[in-house]
C-alpha cells in the first residue's frame, strides 16, 4: 500500500526548467511537488538586469505547452519571460510552494526513498527528484590577490540591475561570457570609461544570420561530426564579426566546442558590444594579477599561444563588476558519490540516471548551440515518460 506521505515526484526549482518537467509530469497523469526558494515563480527572471532579452528568439524558446505570443516580437524581453513564468503553475493544473530552500537531498537505500529538507528544517519524501536548480545557482567572486582591499564597490553581474548608478564612475568589467558584454556595452554610454579584463579570447557570433537566429542552426546541426560544426561557426566568425585583434580580442585559440568543454562559456552574441570595443568606448584587457587598494593590476592583453607576454598596466575603477560565473553546488546539495565532475557539473542530464542515483534526474544543465530552452522543453518530456512508466509499473 502507498504511504500518502511520499510523494511520486518532487521537483526542486520553478524556473523554466522546473515548471516545464512540471507541466509534463501533470500530462502524464502524475502530481508533482513543486519547491522553490525564492518569493514567486519568476523571481529569477524578474531580478534580471534591465532590457534583457532572450538571446534564442521567440519560436525556439518556446516551452512545454508554452508559446511566446506574437506580440512578444522576436526577442522576448525580461518581462515577457515573466509572465509566461508566472502563468505557468495555473495553466499547467499545479501549485508551487515558495519560499522553501533545499539544503540536503539525500537517497534511503533501504527504504528506496529519496529525503529532501529544506534551510529551515522542512522534510519530504518522494520516490523519486528532478532537480531544476540550474547553472546559475551559486556566485563566483575569483578570490583576487588583496581583493579585500578594494575599496570600491563589487558586485557579481547578477545583481547588476541598470546603467544609473554608474554614472560617470570608471568600470572594470570581469569576464567574457554574455552577461559581462551585454553588461559592459550597456554601461558604455552612462560611464565615464569602461574596460573589460578576458582571461580567454571569447568566441562571437551574430545572434541571427539574415533574419535566422543562431540557434536555429544549432538545431540543424544538433547530430552533426563537431569538427564540422566548429569550422561552420569558425567560417560564421570570420565572415560576419571579423578580427579584433587590434581591438585586444584575438580570435580564441580553442574551437568552440572544446573551449565551451573547458569552461561552459557560451559564445557572445550581443552586436553592440563589438561595435562599441571598434569604436573605442569599450577597452579590453587581459586577467587581473592583484589588487591593492583602489589600484588594479591587469594583464595588458589576454594571453594567448602567440602573446605570453607578461606586460602589466594599472587602472583604478570605482566598481568592478564580475561576470566570471556561478557554481551548481551540487556536490554539496546532493551528496551521492560520483555523480559530479571535478567543477561541480553533473555528469549525467536529462532522463539519464546513475546508478548510485536511481529516479533522480537534473534537467537545464546543458546549454547546446541548439537553446537552453528548447533543450528543456525536450528533456522535460523524456523525464515525464520516463517516470510515469516508472510509477505505474511500480504501483
Amino acid at each position: 500500500m502507498n504511504n500518502p506521505d511520499i510523494h511520486d515526484v518532487t521537483v526542486i526549482g520553478a524556473g523554466p526548467a522546473g515548471l516545464s518537467v512540471a507541466y509534463e509530469l501533470v500530462r502524464s497523469g502524475l502530481k508533482p511537488l513543486v519547491l522553490e526558494r525564492t518569493g514567486a515563480v519568476g523571481d529569477v527572471w524578474r531580478n534580471h538586469y534591465d532590457g534583457v532579452r532572450l538571446n534564442s528568439g521567440r519560436y525556439f524558446s518556446a516551452l512545454s505547452g508554452s508559446k511566446f505570443p506574437l506580440s512578444a516580437g522576436s526577442w522576448p524581453s525580461r518581462e515577457e519571460v515573466v509572465r509566461l513564468l508566472e502563468t505557468f503553475p495555473a495553466r499547467g493544473g499545479f501549485t508551487v510552494q515558495t519560499n522553501t530552500d533545499i539544503e540536503k537531498v539525500s537517497y534511503d537505500r533501504q527504504r528506496d526513498v529519496w529525503h529532501i529538507i529544506s534551510t529551515e528544517g522542512k522534510q519530504f519524501e518522494s520516490r523519486a527528484v528532478v532537480m531544476a536548480i540550474g547553472g546559475c545557482r551559486i556566485p563566483v567572486i575569483p578570490d583576487w590577490e588583496g581583493l579585500r582591499t578594494f575599496p570600491g564597490e563589487i558586485i557579481h553581474s547578477s545583481k547588476f540591475k541598470n546603467t544609473q548608478a554608474y554614472t560617470g564612475k570608471q568600470v572594470l568589467v570581469v569576464g567574457s561570457g554574455n552577461s559581462a558584454a551585454e553588461i559592459a556595452s550597456r554601461l558604455a554610454g552612462h560611464a565615464s570609461s569602461v574596460t573589460v579584463s578576458v582571461r580567454t579570447a571569447p568566441h562571437i557570433l551574430p545572434k541571427s544570420i539574415y533574419g535566422i537566429p543562431l540557434i536555429g542552426i544549432g538545431v540543424w546541426t544538433r547530430y552533426w561530426p563537431t569538427r564540422w560544426v566548429d569550422g561552420i561557426l569558425r567560417f560564421l566568425q570570420h565572415r560576419m564579426i571579423g578580427d579584433l585583434s587590434a581591438h585586444g580580442l584575438p580570435y580564441p585559440s580553442l574551437p568552440l566546442s572544446k573551449q565551451y568543454a573547458i569552461n561552459n562559456v557560451v559564445p557572445i552574441l550581443y552586436r553592440p558590444f563589438i561595435d562599441d570595443v571598434r569604436a573605442g568606448r569599450i577597452h579590453i584587457v587581459g586577467p587581473i594579477q592583484k589588487i591593492t587598494g583602489k589600484t588594479v593590476e591587469v594583464f595588458q592583453r589576454i594571453q594567448t599561444a602567440q602573446h605570453n607576454d607578461t606586460d602589466v598596466v594599472t587602472l583604478e575603477p570605482d566598481v568592478i563588476i564580475v561576470g566570471t560565473g556561478f557554481r551548481t553546488g551540487i556536490s554539496k546539495l546532493v551528496k551521492i558519490p560520483g555523480i559530479t565532475d571535478k567543477d561541480d557539473r553533473v555528469v549525467f542530464s536529462g532522463d539519464q540516471e546513475h546508478p548510485n542515483a536511481p529516479r533522480l534526474y537534473f534537467i537545464g544543465q546543458i546549454n547546446p548551440l541548439s537553446g537552453l530552452l528548447r533543450e528543456i522543453r525536450l528533456e522535460a518530456g523524456r523525464i515525464a515518460q520516463k517516470l510515469k512508466q516508472h510509477i505505474q509499473t511500480n504501483r
